[in-house]
């Protein structure tokens, strides 16, 4: 059998062939890969299954590890990587050749799926955590922290509490990289009005298109605006909806001790607004 060691070297885009391989084997060239959940479960969480969800995931680690790499920040076999809102562990089985299992780690609020991670052999270190909780690290002891459509639902309050602690536990130079829903969300969901939805997702949104109109305003003077649209169990409206942050928020907020080093805000790359910061 093979180890994680001898796959190393492999290009990315060779990695992504061996992760869309192990959606339906086990084994792949004698490397025994992690198992997936079924369908309904990765779409609950990501909106896509199987290859589809994997190619959408590669291509924000590609631009991620890229941009890092540009900023000063290579990740190597020795970095800590934090993949927060790691859901069914989709990217840490893309980090996976890049780091070790020691180094790699999860969170998620949702205590169910972590266990379900477990069981289904992702690899690193995974811990539940409260809403409004601190992350199980020592101060300065990461290296790069991921949260892909995770600051996307966080209202105000709970988006600012865990900025804290990305401050709290990025070193120096470490990089952070995130998504942010940018105006064209908020356009988006104004413009369902009166219109028959396309599907369940369009429909929840649709209730609040009056107040997206009117939040238009609110987001071009740089306010953080939110949608208390409710995630089910372990996500209720409270800390849970769909946030549209404009970039100015950012730099209003996460400076100085964050610099942000890209903003991409095109729908042609990711339909959301993608944001690498560096740690100063």
């Amino acid at each position: 059998m093979s180890t994680i060691e001898d796959f190393r070297q492999f290009s990315d885009s060779e990695w992504l062939n061996l992760l869309i391989e192990s959606v339906k084997q086990e084994t792949v060239q004698g490397l025994h890969f992690p198992k997936f959940p079924s369908d309904s479960v990765q779409a609950q969480f990501v909106g896509s299954s199987g290859e589809n969800s994997l190619r959408e995931a590669y291509r924000f680690y590609n631009f991620f590890k890229n941009e890092a790499t540009k900023a000063g920040a290579i990740i190597n076999t020795n970095s800590t990587i934090l993949d927060f809102g790691t859901g069914w562990g989709r990217f840490l089985r893309f980090f996976w050749k890049d780091v070790t299992e020691n180094g790699l780690h999860g969170v998620d609020i949702d205590p169910s799926i972590i266990e379900l991670c477990r069981s289904l052999g992702v690899p690193g270190n995974l811990q539940a955590i409260d809403p409004l909780g601190s992350l199980p690290y020592s101060d300065s002891s990461i290296d790069f922290i991921l949260a892909y459509s995770v600051f996307t639902h966080l209202p105000e309050n709970v988006h600012l509490h865990w900025m804290q602690e990305f401050k709290r536990v990025v070193r120096s130079g470490g990089i952070v990289a995130i998504t942010i829903e940018p105006r064209r969300f908020l356009e988006f969901v104004a413009g369902l009005k009166n219109k028959t939805p396309a599907n369940q997702w369009h429909a929840g949104l649709q209730r609040f298109s009056d107040r997206a109109s009117l939040m238009l305003s609110d987001y071009d003077s740089g306010q953080l605006v939110y949608l208390p649209t409710g995630g089910g169990k372990f996500r209720d409206s409270t800390i849970y909806g769909d946030a549209i942050c404009p970039i100015s928020f950012l730099r209003d907020n996460w400076e100085p001790e964050f610099s942000i080093f890209s903003h991409i805000d095109d729908a042609r790359q990711f339909w959301q607004a993608a944001v690498i910061l560096k740690r100063t």
